[in-house]
């Protein structure tokens, strides 16, 4: 629809531009000549029809050059004309003028050019159609060096040159093995004092070696004075000759030669030929690339003015393109980021009076009618993908579609137009799979790969470089662009990055760098930007050029703060993963540029330039970080106890994160690119600093910045928030002893004295609910406050936020986010709530005394679903927030009265018990007395459990305290609640992972023995039913431990999982290597934007690298299947997993927007 209201303004804007613009109208390509123009003709017959057709219009315009009385050049605002009669009739000059001369060119000769696009440039490329001449343009800002690497390849009969060139240019002659017979001087003009000594000095340096030195006027002159040489023929039945060789740097940064054939050109000058599209256009860019001399083509195939821009002055191109007033807009990215950066200065010079709508308006109105010429009914970007939002910057500011041109030299020029192919040019294409980075031909929802493709315009290959011919071409010949694609449709494909432009990171990450480059280029502060890695390093590193007003008023040390500010901010803002910002950078004063050999003719970056030339520098940038942190941790150590404590955590962080992280006292942890494990290596860091134990969560909670970190440091080693560790409490780090777990190591004395004499808690009943804005403590919250409003009682939420009111806001957004009908619910049940701003993982759970003290008194039940869930830290992170944290709740149901204590533990401690004595009757400290701690997956987690468990029989046994344990498995989605599910867990992150990359294992099981497949389950249970049960069996004055479990010997499983779904037309495909799945899906899943990596498997990865070995047996649950039949919970049934509820967390991730 958007593309039809496009099309729609523009066939509007266009005929209106005919009918009130007699510029535009009288360019209107004439279908006489048009129809004289025909696909079999060769390449000068097809020429000489369009250029004899539009005799007397206007071919080409130039900045009109007048000498000064001082003798020099000087540009005016006129300009010097030619029409399509003038503009040929001097080719073909040309062309007998080399044909009728001793010391010409001949047919097949080469004859190479250095220079801007000019009138006499496009008459030379004339002239070579003319006499079958091979044109071959070098890069004019090249090096001189590079000339001569090419002059030695081609051996050119003459060289045409710029004046501006010429010094240069004969040098690389000279010191080449080539040996011209002519020097043209392009653009001589009598009277230019400085032309004249250049050409003086040139005519003796050439003279001494035989060469002729001429202008290219005489050589039109010498041309007029005899008759006219014919054009070349090429017999019936020969093949195609050679007309131009194009050299591009490629993937290498070495220049190669591309071979045109006259087949080539013939088909490009018909093409366009055919077009009904009035041209007139401004000639920006380069001879020497191929969209230069399209540029050209087209405006003349077509009966069109092509205004060539004079010079490499930016400023200049802008006054050319105002004096042209194009019609047809050809697009870099380079020149599309020079017009944004001329908005911004546009927007800051308006006037504050209007709305920033309006502001914005007015300056792309003035942009577009007086910086380009206000005409513009057509814009094409070309040479390399546009950023999305520059992308839309430029289509808003020119109130037209920007099209985007996907080509290469090799491909023969456009080959996808708007993402599709076309057809012609081409004839067959195809998708590789490119496993080293993850991408296959049966990825979803979109096949991936390196496009392959044959088209009618493809190179027979580079000059005298038949080693290379081999590499662009598969075994079938089809053609390599190096370029990803996605196909969205048939002939519909997306690019998705360069081949060699990914890096893989030590820890298997992959990171674009060219798509890096392109995000951070879009800051007003970065004017360009190389990112620079190896693979196997852990990070990346950065040299940028700043702009000026970047720059400005700033010195190198409040620059590169600045900068680094700018990095981060980007960043966050566009969602990068925090390995993706560069960790230190190279500030580089000199822009890259043609003239240093950094970028390419049209302005792309040379990588394996920029690298040579920035490696070393880099390398030791590198090091230098590497020695920097090593010194910073050890300076802090030595100095720790003379400094203030923030400083050291700030440098601490500073050293840990990169050189270039912005880190500030109010700095949250994760907001400067830090995540679990980088924090859990902190804590460790502060830790042995401070020699005392910083958990992990003061570290990653959402309320604390770096300076609540250091507060908590303070308070600690003055003896406040002092809580027993891990270390207090086992003997061997390594061996955990449920007889060292004993509640005299967590609470005074008096407190356990006390204990004995208390009530037991009565009345209606007061709920303490602790992790209710967690997964499960938030239904829990929800069927307690039911329960409640039935017993006039009331629930206590115990959440963590800034405050009390925060962590209500948090809980309620759990609440009432997703589904109407819990929302619902929840305001009806809420009158009985109160949330209170708490952590477990503090003494009397970071409350004030005064709340402690009303907890003490009104509580009757305390709910004890909080922990802190990781699977990968150890126990001795967990043990503050997951163990301790359990003491300080016993503390809770032993003060002022006895309260019942309803803890959720898990089934994981069972890893670490004997098969067939995992019971729900057994004293968990028989059944398990002592634990192992090892880095396998969740061991710490399960420790914790199973250490909270042996507190409470503790707790039980000695001081009555009432205890109902739940130990559950899976926690499964809300079976009716829309968006409900555990975002964090792992099946929940396993299935959204199946689904954003379409892959799954054949089997998520090893089979048996006999390779037959083994009978598997898979123990979850919903939220709705889990809760409902615990709400139901929590009572009575003893010890009593549920295993909350699906217990049903149904053969349901993963691989049933992927089945259901599959079934629901989700579109997966089955790998039938496990390890294969394994390093597709991290390859993909890395591959994803910041924010669906941290929803997706990645963390948790590692625990899928083998498939499941399971038991035989499924958890025994005798205990709680008769409480819930004698209870009547659900019917007095335990659901078993229906297809319904799997696919439902398809439908709540599209309900969240997560699919």
């Amino acid at each position: 629809m958007a593309q039809d209201v496009w099309q729609a303004g523009f066939e509007e804007r266009l005929t209106h531009l005919i009918a009130s613009d007699s510029q535009v109208r009288d360019r209107v390509p004439d279908s006489r000549v048009a129809s004289s123009v025909r696909p079999n003709m060769g390449l000068a017959q097809l020429v000489d029809a369009v250029m004899t057709g539009y005799a007397d219009r206007e071919a080409v315009k130039e900045r009109r050059v007048v000498i000064t009385p001082g003798g020099t050049r000087q540009l005016t605002h006129d300009h010097t004309t030619l029409t399509y009669r003038q503009l040929w009739s001097r080719a073909r000059a040309v062309a007998t003028s080399w044909q009728r001369v001793e010391r010409g060119p001949s047919a097949a000769d080469m004859v190479c050019s250095i220079g801007t696009g000019s009138n006499n440039y496009a008459a030379l490329e004339l002239a070579c159609i003319a006499s079958g001449v091979v044109s071959v343009p070098l890069i004019a800002n090249s090096s001189q060096a590079q000339w001569q690497t090419i002059l030695n390849e081609t051996r050119p009969a003459a060289l045409a040159v710029d004046i501006d060139y010429l010094d240069p240019a004969i040098a690389a002659v000279l010191a080449s093995e080539a040996h011209p017979k002519a020097v043209y001087v392009l653009d001589y003009r009598e009277g230019d004092l400085a032309a004249k000594h250049a050409l003086n000095r040139a005519l003796t340096r050439l003279s001494a070696e035989g060469i002729v030195l001429e202008t290219f006027d005489s050589l039109v002159d010498a041309g007029t004075q005899v008759p006219q040489a014919p054009l070349p023929v090429s017999p019936a039945g020969t093949p195609p000759g050679l007309a131009q060789i194009i050299y591009t740097s490629g993937a290498t940064g070495t220049p190669k030669g591309a071979m045109f054939t006259t087949a080539h050109l013939a088909a490009m000058w018909f093409g366009q030929s055919q077009s009904t599209m009035p041209t007139i256009v401004t000639h920006y860019m380069p001879m020497s690339h191929v969209a230069g001399r399209m540029v050209l083509t087209g405006a003349l195939a077509r009966g069109g003015t092509c205004f060539f821009s004079t010079g490499n002055d930016p400023a200049q191109m802008w006054d050319d393109i105002a004096l042209a007033r194009p019609t047809e807009f050809f697009l870099i990215p380079r020149v599309c980021e020079m017009i944004f950066d001329r908005y911004r200065r546009v927007l800051a010079s308006l006037p504050a009076g209007d709305t920033e709508l309006e502001r914005e308006s007015n300056a792309k109105t003035q942009l577009r009618e007086q910086l380009l010429g206000g005409r513009i009914v057509s814009a094409v970007n070309g040479s390399a993908p546009l950023d999305v939002n520059l992308h839309a910057f430029m289509e808003s500011m020119l109130n037209v579609p920007v099209h985007d041109a996907y080509g290469s030299t090799e491909a023969g020029g456009v080959v996808m137009f708007d993402n599709r192919i076309q057809r012609p040019p081409v004839i067959e294409y195809k998708l590789a799979d490119v496993p080293e980075l993850g991408y296959h031909t049966t990825d979803r929802p979109h096949p991936r790969g390196e496009l392959l493709l044959k088209t009618m315009s493809m190179i027979p290959g580079y000059l005298n470089r038949p080693d290379l011919n081999d590499d662009i071409l598969d075994a079938d010949g089809f053609y390599r662009t190096g370029d990803v694609m996605a196909e969205t449709a048939p002939d519909e494909l997306q690019f998705v990055e360069r081949r060699n432009n990914v890096l893989k990171l030590s820890q298997a990450e992959f990171v674009a760098v060219a798509t890096l480059e392109s995000v951070y280029s879009t800051s007003p502060d970065i004017h360009q930007i190389f990112v620079y890695g190896r693979s196997g390093r852990a990070s990346i590193l950065a040299v940028i050029v700043p702009t000026d007003s970047a720059a400005r008023g700033r010195d190198d040390n409040e620059l590169r703060d600045h900068l680094a500010g700018t990095l981060h901010q980007i960043a966050k803002r566009e969602g990068l993963h925090p390995y993706e910002i560069p960790r230190d950078f190279i500030i580089e004063r000199d822009p890259f540029s043609v003239a240093n050999g950094l970028l390419s003719g049209v302005s792309k970056p040379l990588r394996p330039k920029l690298t040579q030339h920035y490696a070393d520098e880099l390398e030791q940038l590198h090091q230098r970080l590497s020695e920097n942190q090593e010194a910073e941790i050890a300076d802090l150590q030595r100095s720790v106890a003379e400094r203030p404590t923030l400083e050291t955590v700030l440098r601490a962080a500073k050293a840990l994160l990169g050189g270039n992280t912005a880190v500030s006292p109010s700095a949250n942890f994760t907001d400067i690119g830090g995540d679990s494990m980088t924090a859990y290596t902190f804590a460790t860091q502060l830790s042995d600093l401070f020699d005392l134990e910083v958990p992990v969560t003061v570290i990653l909670s959402p309320a604390n910045d770096l300076r609540h970190v250091a507060d908590y440091i303070e308070q600690d080693r003055a003896g406040k928030t002092r809580r027993v560790t891990a270390a207090d409490v086992h003997q061997d780090p390594t061996r955990l002893l449920a007889a060292e777990l004993t509640l005299d190591k967590f609470l005074p004395p008096s407190q356990l004295e006390a204990s004995t004499n208390i009530p037991v808690a009565v009345g209606a009943p007061v709920y303490l609910v602790t992790g209710a804005n967690g997964y499960l403590g938030r239904f829990l919250t929800v069927d307690l406050l039911e329960s409640a409003s039935q017993t006039g009682g009331r629930v206590v939420a115990l959440a963590r936020g800034a405050t009390s009111t925060h962590a209500k806001q948090r809980l309620e957004s759990s609440l009432t986010s997703a589904d109407s009908e819990l929302a619902e619910k929840y305001h009806t049940l809420s009158e009985r709530l109160e949330v209170i701003n708490g952590d477990i993982s503090q003494p009397r759970l970071g409350v004030t005394d005064e709340t402690w003290a009303r907890l003490s008194a009104d509580v009757t039940h305390i709910v004890h679903p909080g922990a802190l869930v990781n699977h990968v830290l150890p126990y001795q992170q967990l043990f503050g927030p997951n163990v301790a944290g359990t003491a300080e709740l016993i503390r809770l149901a032993t003060t002022a009265t006895t309260k019942h204590i309803t803890y959720l533990s898990s089934v994981g401690i069972a890893d670490q018990i004997t098969p067939g004595t995992f019971d729900e009757t057994a004293d968990v400290r028989s059944m398990s007395p002592a634990r192992i701690v090892s880095d396998q997956y969740a061991n710490g987690y399960a420790n914790t459990k199973w250490a909270s468990e042996v507190l409470l029989r503790e707790a039980n046994d000695q001081y009555g305290v009432p205890v109902s344990v739940f130990r559950s498995n899976m926690i499964l989605a809300h079976t009716r609640y829309a968006g409900h599910l555990n975002q964090p867990d792992m099946l929940t992150r396993l299935l959204y992972s199946i689904l954003i990359t379409g892959l799954a294992p054949s089997s998520f099981y090893l089979p048996n023995a006999d390779g037959s497949p083994k009978r598997t389950h898979f123990d979850g249970l919903p939220v709705d039913f889990t809760t409902v049960a615990i709400t139901a069996l929590t009572g009575g004055r003893g010890h009593t431990t549920f295993n909350l479990v699906n217990p049903h010997d149904d053969g349901i499983s993963l691989d049933t999982f992927v089945d259901w779904l599959i079934e629901a037309g989700h579109p997966i495909q089955r790998i039938d290597n496990y390890s294969d799945w394994y390093r597709r899906l991290e390859i993909s899943l890395r591959q994803k934007p910041a924010e669906v990596g941290q929803q997706s498997l990645l963390p948790l990865l590692h625990a899928f690298k083998e498939p499941e070995t399971l038991p035989d047996i499924v958890t025994p649950a005798p205990r709680f299947l008769e409480a819930v039949t004698k209870a009547s919970v659900a019917q007095g049934t335990i659901p078993s997993v229906r297809p319904e509820l799997i696919k439902k967390y398809a439908a709540d991730l599209h309900h969240l927007g997560l699919l």
